[in-house]
């Protein structure tokens, strides 16, 4: 659902199954922002997220999670959706963060 929202907004969208497979996509191809859940297999969102920032520390990031009054990222240019969230909620509140972040480009 959130792929087929975002890409119908002109974002294009790498799906990784967990964040060992994101970390590796990312890689090959550098992402503009980050939308992940907090619990995958493997690697969770939080580490994802403090990886991907080692390397660009600005990076934008969307987490979503069911555990949203347990979670502080308080990180800049970081946005905590708690589930249920709906994929046109996901995708403003994208469009919203890389507009902050200088990093929207009209598609």
């Amino acid at each position: 659902m959130f792929q087929d929202a975002l890409e119908g907004e002109g974002h294009r969208v790498t799906v990784a199954r967990d964040g060992i497979e994101a970390l590796e996509a990312d890689a090959r191809d550098p992402a503009e922002a980050l939308v992940t859940d907090l619990a995958m297999p493997r690697m969770g969102g939080r580490e994802l997220l403090d990886r991907l920032r080692e390397r660009r520390p600005d990076l934008p990031a969307v987490v979503v999670t069911g555990y949203a009054g347990e979670v502080h990222l308080g990180a800049p240019l970081t946005v905590l959706l708690a589930k249920p969230v709906s994929p046109r909620a996901l995708t403003a509140r994208l469009t919203e963060l890389l507009a902050d972040s200088g990093t929207l480009r009209d598609f």
